[in-house]
């Protein structure tokens, strides 16, 4: 009998499991993205236990009983969607839905799939789920900001700031702490003033996201203290399509305004110097020994003018063009590749102060400035994607970044440095700088073992350049036609070259085993351990040529509207000639190599996730150069620096519910000196004052730690707020001291510094504090805000010199606030209009250190209010118009007197004061 009931079972078993089934399978396409796929979109069928997530190219397939159902399609912060189907036997039903989402800020995020996103939206998603701490920012969020440039997209991050002249700042700390990759790959500036590429530099048309990790992971350089930012370039599109942008601006300091210029070639107006700009040969590179030439030589040496070309600054002009598709090859293999090409020029006129104030508040050097700089961005990005689906996917990456600077500066007013003078004193300076960089880049990653191994690799190579040829130092006794030709204490009006080249080399590779996978897919350990080389050279060469007179120059007087023909006139009589001395700095080399290696352990609980490693990083650095009393025929002098630091790192994350996190993170970084900083060359800025590396610099140590606590009340919403410290050991910081002719700026470490805050962020939709109200859904607010405290500490027995041996960290603020409100004018399936306010602030900060019993210079706050409406008709076409610093806020540093006011009357602490005035942004794209 007991045999009966087996058989039996066992014959209804199998009718049930030979029962067919249909199939339900389409494609789910992102709305707001031109009908892109969507990765890892849900797909639930209501009332059954069955739910799918996309694949990478969008795509689902569901096998199910006949029967009618009710599929939802969901994606965080997606507006739901649903669709009724009727599935019968042996039949596919295809089943295709696009859905789209609003808006939302910034998130922190740790990437965990290798999608290529650019919506808010899918940052939100990653941000829930990640274990490190990271903030992103996708192009769609720069595109609703009006953001054109990295530089505007990370300074909308909380705890960032950007400092007039010296870029961005983050948790107070600049860019010596900061370090930059573009596809997690080493991407080396050509500036030897600093350590990144400067953000602004790169326009967001090739971005796809920008990550910044303000914590540390194995996976990282350890060469940061503030945050180490990556910037993804585009992905190719699974779509065909082209998109051609014009955009015009207008300042109301400069557009239709007379402008200096220096007009050299003609290819200034797209930034590339001409030949008028060249080295005479006799001062060219392996001419180690000074050159004096005759007068009737020095006349023909040069092609450049020392007078400046006037004109009248049109509007500013930019156009980029992108062309990107893909094509399906055999064995689920797929090919695509994506262009672009970017130019954007822009005038500037601004007018202000400068003021060097001592101790009793008298301004030894107290000038009226006026600035005239023509600047032009350039960029392109060609990639080409080869990939298969669970098997591999290879980028190779062609990269090139340019950017100009014809700017012209014009002091004038008192110089005690210089009081011989009678009259006012005038500098003008003539500066032409060109930063160019073009880079390779493969990256690869291989899966095995249906994704449970992965490895991971890239290499690149960079070539850069900083080019500064033929910088003119013009100084005088008075002004205009009421001037004279002077030199005193050997500050004559000079002519410099400088060039700094700049070879690259780094690679990556890492592999990653997932193991001990639970129902849901995921897995409960994954190790992860790999190797990063980096191989950098810098090759710097300058020459200063001198203007000199000879006894017999005594009819001095000039215009300095056409100094050109006073120079001419005296060449002519033999007074004036070209000269250079020997000088044994005149060429510097450093090479740099880092390696480094890595391992990583993560171990997942129901509710708690530990990632934990270590990573090894092995520097050698190697500094050849003469010293300024040696001979240029003298061996250079090689000085080595070769430290091998240790960094581990402790990420934790606790899901309290579904809607709340706790993260923490520990760990220790080093951070290296920029080239200038180790540069042993004394370069000078016209007016006497210098600026000399120092090759014994250490790397600084840095012990950070952070806690998070991050809520999500509904899809569209975060908040969250951290409390991070660092401690940093051998700060560096910049130094002055007095020289006879100005101020000597030098780099040094001093003992320690200490920072710790308070980051608050969140955002929302309005909709969550008033439900069912429809101005409420369409607005949006972003909020962050940083709190913060620093000190650095100097021994006073080793910087004698300095006004305080302690002090706020240089650029640090107590306070940082950054917002948006957005406001959906229209939104439907083919028309969307949305409205954007942005504010940003921040409290005064330490801009120089003061010495010799003068106070330090400060910054003062500036508020800056923007406002950006983007128009997109008919999916294909977009008007966008931007509108900046509407409060029209002026750049000021002040600097305090610190004894009793020698002239009471007379005194003002404004050192500097810069207006910047308020600029307006048209721009047409069309896609097709």
């Amino acid at each position: 009998m007991r045999l009966k009931l087996i058989v039996i079972t066992l014959l209804f078993t199998l009718v049930g499991l030979a029962q067919t089934k249909g199939t339900i399978k389409g494609v789910i396409t992102d709305k707001d993205l031109n009908n892109e796929p969507l990765p890892f979109a849900n797909v639930v069928v209501k009332g059954q236990n069955i739910a799918v997530n996309t694949d990478e190219n969008g795509g689902y397939s569901i096998a199910i009983v006949p029967g009618e159902y009710i599929l939802e399609f969901s994606f965080l912060g997606y507006e739901n969607a649903t669709e009724k189907v009727i599935v019968k036997e042996n039949e596919t039903i295809i089943v295709n839905k696009s859905i789209g989402s609003g808006s939302y800020t910034l998130q922190d995020v740790v990437i965990q799939n290798n999608t290529s996103r650019e919506k808010e939206t899918a940052l939100l998603l990653e941000q829930k789920n990640a274990v490190e701490i990271k903030q992103s920012i996708g192009a769609q969020e720069m595109s609703r900001k009006g953001v054109s440039t990295v530089e505007q997209g990370v300074s909308k991050i909380s705890g960032v700031s950007k400092v007039e002249d010296r870029g961005i700042f983050i948790r107070g700390l600049d860019d010596r702490y900061n370090y930059m990759q573009i596809n997690g790959l080493n991407f080396i500036p050509s500036d030897p003033n600093l350590k990144t590429i400067p953000l602004s530099f790169i326009p967001t048309d090739i971005v796809r996201n920008i990550d910044v990790f303000k914590t540390f992971n194995t996976g990282l350089y350890q060469d940061f203290a503030g945050a180490s930012i990556n910037i993804w370039t585009k992905d190719i599109s699974s779509k065909p399509f082209t998109k051609v942008s014009l955009s015009t601006g207008f300042n109301s300091l400069a557009s239709f305004k007379d402008f200096k210029t220096s007009d050299e070639g003609s290819g200034n107006f797209f930034g590339y110097t001409g030949e008028k700009r060249n080295l005479p040969n006799v001062y060219g590179e392996n001419v180690a020994l000074g050159y004096q030439a005759s007068p009737s030589e020095s006349k023909d040496l040069f092609n450049a003018s020392w007078t400046p070309d006037r004109t009248t600054a049109p509007l500013s002009f930019g156009t980029s063009i992108t062309n990107s598709d893909s094509f399906d090859l055999e064995n689920d293999r797929k090919i695509g590749y994506i262009f672009n090409i970017n130019f954007n020029n822009n005038y500037q006129n601004q007018s202000g102060v400068r003021r060097n104030i001592n101790s009793e508040g008298t301004a030894f050097k107290d000038f009226d400035l006026n600035r005239w700089n023509y600047t032009t961005q350039k960029s392109a990005l060609a990639s080409i994607n080869l990939k298969k689906s669970n098997k591999y996917n290879f980028l190779f990456n062609l990269i090139y970044i340019q950017n100009s600077e014809n700017e012209i500066r014009e002091f004038a007013g008192e110089n005690t440095d210089f009081i011989t003078i009678d009259k006012p004193f005038f500098l003008r300076d003539t500066k032409y700088l060109e930063n160019s960089s073009i880079g390779f880049q493969q990256i690869g990653t291989i899966y095995f073992k249906d994704k449970k191994h992965t490895l991971e690799y890239g290499i690149a190579a960079t070539l850069g350049k900083n080019n500064m040829p033929d910088r003119k130092i013009l100084i005088t006794e008075g002004v205009e036609d009421d001037a004279n030709f002077v030199t005193f204490n050997g500050v004559n009006p000079f002519r410099f070259y400088s060039i700094l080249d700049n070879v690259n080399a780094n690679g990556k590779v890492e592999y990653e085993i997932k193991f001990g996978e639970e129902t849901d897919g995921k897995y409960k350990n994954v190790v992860r351990f790999g190797y990063a080389g980096d191989m950098t050279t810098f090759n710097f060469f300058n020459r200063t040529i001198r203007l000199n007179a000879n006894p017999s120059l005594t009819e001095t007087a000039l215009n300095t509207n056409f100094p050109q023909v006073f120079f001419d006139t005296n060449f002519d009589a033999g007074h004036l000639f070209y000269a250079s001395t020997p000088d044994p700095t005149y060429k510097v080399d450093i090479n740099q190599f880092t390696n480094a290696g890595f391992i990583n352990f993560a171990k997942n609980w129901s509710k708690l996730t530990l990632d934990f490693g270590v990573r090894i990083e092995y520097m050698f650095r190697e500094t050849k150069y003469r010293e300024e009393t040696s001979s240029v025929n003298s061996p250079f002098k090689t000085k080595t620096y070769d430290p091998i630091d240790f960094s581990p790192v402790l990420n934790a994350k606790y899901l309290v519910n579904d809607k709340t996190n706790l993260r923490f993170t520990a760990s220790k970084t080093s951070t290296k000196p920029r080239v200038r900083e180790i540069l042993p060359f004394r370069y000078q800025d016209g007016d006497g004052n210098f600026t000399l590396g120092n090759p014994d610099i250490k790397n600084t140590q840095n012990y950070n730690a952070d806690f998070k606590i991050e809520y999500f009340p509904k899809n569209n919403a975060t908040f969250s707020a951290t409390v991070f410290g660092k401690y940093i050991q051998d700060p560096i910081s910049r130094l002055v001291e007095g020289t006879s002719t100005g101020f000597l700026e030098n780099y040094a470490n001093f003992d320690e510094a200490t920072l710790y805050g308070l980051e608050l962020e969140t955002t929302f939709s309005f909709d969550l504090l008033f439900p069912d109200n429809i101005i409420a859904e369409k607005t949006t607010l972003g909020l962050n805000t940083i709190l913060m405290k620093s000190n650095e500490k100097a021994d006073a027995s080793k910087f004698p010199q300095l006004t305080s041996t302690s002090r706020s960290l240089q650029g640090a603020s107590d306070f940082i606030i950054n917002a948006d409100l957005s406001y959906d004018v229209v939104k439907t399936e083919k028309t969307e209009s949305r409205a954007t306010l942005i504010f940003n602030t921040f409290s005064d900060r330490i801009y120089g250190v003061g010495n010799s019993g003068a106070a330090d210079f400060i910054e003062q706050p500036i508020d800056r209010l923007d406002f950006t409406w983007r128009n997109t008709f008919n999916k294909n076409y977009q008007v966008n118009l931007t509108l900046r610093n509407l409060l029209d806020s002026e750049i000021i540093v002040t600097q305090d007197a610190t004894r009793a006011l020698a002239f009471p009357d007379q005194y003002s602490n404004i050192s500097r004061q810069l207006n910047q005035g308020i600029s307006v942004g048209l721009e047409f794209s069309y896609t097709f």
